[in-house]
Order: C-alpha cells, then structure tokens, then sequence
C-alpha cells in the first residue's frame, strides 16, 4: 500500500506538473498579455517595463519555477485589470462555487440513486421505461440549454408574494443572499450530470440483484426492504464513488458556463470575465487551482479504493 501511494502522488505530481507547465506557455509565451488593453495599444517601452516588473524578462525555466514557488505561498501577483491582489479575489468566491458544487452533487446522486434503483426494482415496468427515456433526454441536452431554459423560466418566479428565484439580469441595487441564488444554478448543474449517475445506478443495481449473495438473503425470508437497502443497495452504489469523484470535476468545469449564465459569482464567473480581458494571471491562478483540486481529489479517491480493494493495487 506505501509504494502505490508514493507512485500515485508522483503522478499527481507530474499531470500537475504538465497542465500547467502548458498552461502558462499558451498564456505568456504563445501570447502577448501587455499588447493592449481594451482599444487601446500600449507602447513597447511600456509593455517592457510590465514585463519586467511581472518578472516575463527572465528564461522561461525560471518563470515557470517562480510562479510555482508563488503558487504555494499565495503571492501570484496584481490583476492586470483592477490591480487587486489575484489570490484575494479568488479566495473572495472560491466558497461560492463550493457551496454550488456541493450542492449539485448532492442533488444529482440523491435524485440520480433513487431514480436508478426504482428503474432496477421495476425492470420492464411504465417507471423503468419513463426514467430511462429522461436520462437520455437530459444527458442529449447541453449543459448551456439546460441552465438557459432554467433562467428564462423560473428566473425571477414569485409565489404569494415570495421570490423563489431572483430576477436575471441582476441589478448592482438589489441585494441577493447567498442561498436565493444558488439552488437554480445548483439544480442546472445537477441535471447535467444526473444521466450518467442514474444509468450507472439501474447497471449497478441490476447486476447485484442477480448476485448469490442477494439470492441468499431473500431464501433466509428477509424482508424485501432489509434486502433491497441492506444487501443490494450498499454494494450496488460502490462504483458510483468513481463517478462522484469525476462528476465533482465536470461540476467545476461546468460552473463555467452556469455562473456565467446565472451571473453567480464564482470562480467560473470570474474566470469568464478574466478571458474577456485576456487577464493572465488571473487566468493562470484560477486553471492551476482547478487542476490541483481535480487531481488531488482523483489521487485520494485512488488510494481509498486501492485501500478497500487490494486487487486495484499494481505492485
């Protein structure tokens, strides 16, 4: 068990190492991130001296190593745009896009697990036939219809004189708590994904009722619940740690659509509007952290299944 952790942290290491390494060539070396802004041209003489106070003067090998070392501390610079601090406005609305993501997690395998095991318990039945058609119709759709059909219909709902969901777009006057605003986007994003939870679910469920080990429980006479829930449902839902895991990255890439569209803010929606301007240090810190999350949870996720299963273990 020591030796696959040590080799699956130092290939975490090295994909870490790579992405990014790729990522700040397309950004400051394919690029030039002084050559304007907006309309406006800067001079050469000034777009050296923003090179070398950003530190862009020196070889590349030694960029990519400072920038490593400042990714670590927090220090990644100014915004090119309103000469903030990039580790502050990231850390403003990283627990945003937390809330958001845990939030359409839970929803798509509450609502995708129930869904897969009614469909498996009912096989051949009107119920397994309705949930099957819904997973292909959601996961047809793109993740941008289903957050723009969602905003232009319930944006803005009000019932007995209550906003459920708060008016888009969004004015600077009105004032939007935290939790108004997150469960229309949560709910986009949990649809997108929600196909795949509940086809894995029904596969999953399907395979273990077929089991000797689910047979032998129902000869003992237990009860059709204690089965369903005891004996199938806990070892049907074993793989679907996988795809929570890969499922909690797609939700990060897809909050750059869905912020976007809900004008939420959170680091998807500060990554758009940093691609706008074409702000690249804001651009870099935020795909860097991104990729660090993604590949720190998938190394974890390895190392707990190789921990409960000996037999994913490569020696």
């Amino acid at each position: 068990m020591p030796r696959f952790v040590l080799r699956r942290t130092a290939q975490t290491l090295l994909v870490f190492v790579i992405i990014t390494f790729l990522c700040y060539v397309g950004l400051y070396q394919l690029g030039n991130p002084f050559a304007a802004v907006g309309e406006k041209v800067i001079p050469p003489q000034t777009q050296a001296i923003l090179r070398e106070t950003f530190k862009l003067d020196r070889p590349l090998p030694v960029q990519y190593l400072n920038y490593l070392a400042n990714l670590f501390t927090g220090d990644l610079g100014i915004d090119y745009d309103k000469r903030l601090p990039v580790f502050g406005m990231i850390t403003d609305v990283v627990p945003n896009t937390v809330r958001l993501a845990v939030t359409a997690i839970v929803l798509q395998l509450v609502i995708g697990i129930s869904a897969g095991v009614l469909a498996a318990v009912r096989r051949g039945s009107f119920t397994d036939a309705l949930v099957s058609v819904s997973a292909i119709v959601a996961m047809s759709m793109p993740l941008i219809v289903i957050a723009a059909a969602l905003r232009d219909t319930f944006a803005g709902t009000r019932v007995l004189g209550i906003t459920l969901f708060p008016s888009l777009p969004r004015t600077i006057a009105v004032e939007v708590h935290w939790y108004d605003e997150l469960l229309l986007p949560a709910f986009a994003l949990a649809l997108a994904g929600l196909a795949i939870t509940i086809r894995l679910t029904r596969a999953s469920m399907l395979e273990v009722l077929e089991s000797d080990y689910v047979r032998t429980a129902r000869s003992k006479g237990l009860p059709p619940r204690t089965v369903l829930f005891k004996h199938a449902l806990r070892n049907a839902v074993i793989p679907l740690a996988n795809i929570a895991a890969i499922e909690f990255g797609a939700t990060l890439g897809g909050a750059l659509v869905v912020e976007t569209i809900f004008q939420y803010n959170g680091v998807g929606y500060l990554f758009v509007r940093a691609l706008r301007s074409l702000n690249a240090p804001l651009l870099m810190a935020i795909m860097s952290y991104m990729v660090i999350a993604f590949v720190v949870l998938i190394a974890l996720l390895d190392i707990l299944c190789a921990y409960l299963d000996p037999r994913m273990r490569i020696d």
